[in-house]
Order: structure tokens, then sequence, then C-alpha cells
């Protein structure tokens, strides 16, 4: 019997992309705003490629842009990646039915949360600016206890305290490995959200797959 489902963030309650997108703007509008027309454009495409939909570091990938770039006297690849750290999280786009399907979660008598990879001050702030905390019992980041997905350890912690086995909740999610092989690991049935990075990828026969997260409703 399920008794909890449990939710990745980007690219499953949130749209991560068009988040980035909005990012961007306000990037460049901080720290390049001479930059216009085309040659915004490839910077912006430069910054979507090498981001690999966020999974790089982040001092590593602002090194890799301003070398890119040529760009003289940026700030340094450090004050970059921190200020993303405390800015990503005003450029959310969440999902218009995440909402919906946490409200109805909890009408039907579920426990509802989060579980997601990241720094503890980037994904605190995105849920704090997300709308969502008063639909959820739990957020677990893993820049707080310092294990990440797709250890399985980190869905257990968010099992423990919620007061509810791994076999009993259900984890939703975008990754492949971080998210569904994770939570498989950890015990925990999952459902694929297939949008984003990793669209199409990996994609498993046992595990459903979902294009909208409000068909969650469907598998549980």
């Amino acid at each position: 019997m399920i008794k909890a489902v449990l939710f990745d963030f980007d690219e499953t309650l949130q749209d991560r992309t068009e988040a980035f997108e909005h990012y961007m703007d306000k990037f460049f509008a901080m720290y390049l705003p001479e930059i216009e027309g085309e040659e915004l454009e490839k910077r912006k495409e430069d910054m979507r490629v090498t981001g690999k939909g966020g999974y790089v570091n982040r001092v590593d990938w602002f090194n890799e842009l301003i070398s890119m770039w040529g760009w003289e006297n940026s700030p340094d690849a450090e004050t970059l990646a921190n200020d993303y750290d405390y800015t990503f999280g005003d450029c959310n786009v969440i999902f218009p039915n995440s909402p919906v399907l946490l409200k109805e979660l909890k009408d039907r008598g579920y426990i509802t949360g989060v579980i997601t990879n990241g720094p503890s001050v980037l994904q605190n702030h995105k849920m704090e600016t997300s709308g969502l905390l008063p639909l959820v019992d739990i957020v677990v980041v893993s820049g707080d206890y310092g294990v990440h997905k797709p250890d399985p350890g980190l869905f257990k912690i968010a099992a423990d305290k919620i007061g509810v086995p791994c076999e009993e909740c259900v984890y939703v999610g975008d990754h492949p490995v971080n998210d569904i092989q994770g939570a498989l690991a950890a015990g925990m049935k999952a459902i694929r959200m297939n949008f984003g990075w990793f669209k199409d990828v990996d994609l498993r026969p046992d595990v459903p797959v979902i294009e909208d997260i409000i068909d969650v409703l469907n598998y549980i």
C-alpha cells in the first residue's frame, strides 16, 4: 500500500529548462548588458550546451565560459557560481499541474515531499520561492546531509523522517540514475518524468513513464 509520494524538484515539479532561460536573462543583464542580438543568442546557446542541464561543477563551468568568451575583467568563477546558487531560485518556473497534483494527493491522504540534489542554499531557496512548501510534508536537500542521489541513503533519510517504509513510497523523477535507480535501490517504487536534459534517455520497461506531472495519479 502506497502511503507517500515523493518528488525530485528540477524537471519534475518545475520546468528547470525554462527557469534556466530566465536565469540567463538575469545573468546577462547583470554582467554583460552590452551583449545583444546574435552575439547574445550565441552566448546563451554556449551556456545551454556547456551547462548540461545543471549537471556540472559550476566553478569549472564558469571558468570554461570565461575562457570560451575571452571575457576580460570578468568576476572570478567562484563569485559567479556563488551568485548562481543564491539567485537561480528567483527564476522558478513551476509546472502548472504541480500544485494541482500535490493538492490532490494531500486530499487523498498521501504524505508528500521533495528529495533533491544540490547545495543547501540553492535548493532550499528554490523551494522557498516555489509556492509548493505548504503542499509538501518534507523537503530533503542533499547538501544538508552530505548524501547525494543516487545513494539510496538519501531516500532512506526521507522515509525515516516521514515514518513510512521505503516500500510504501513512490518516487517521481527525471534522471534515469539519480532518481530512478536510486529510488529503486532504496526499495521505493518509481515513476519516470520524461522531460528535460534526460528526455527519452534510458527509459525502463519496468518503470511507468509520464510527460505531464498530473499523470502520477494514474499510477498510485
